[in-house]
């Protein structure tokens, strides 16, 4: 599976994904897969080689988040 952002809202995925746009880091928004889901539905973002620097900017942002998942974990 790809690397994975998850977030408990689809309005939380899309700020972090203006963030990461900002930043020239392009992401994918999709419904969070089954298997990750803690409890309710929830929406992700998927995002390629720049990962490791997302995940940075995500917690220097403090953006909400619920899991981050790297690509042999999800």
């Amino acid at each position: 599976m790809e690397n994975t952002i998850t977030f408990a809202s689809v309005t939380d995925a899309m700020r972090a994904r203006e963030v990461l746009r900002k930043h020239r880091i392009f992401s994918k928004l999709i419904r969070t897969p089954a298997k990750l889901r803690k409890g309710s539905c929830g929406y992700s973002l998927v995002i390629g080689k720049d990962f490791s620097k997302a995940v940075d900017i995500i917690h220097q942002k403090k953006l909400p988040h619920r899991g981050i998942f790297a690509g042999d974990e999800a």
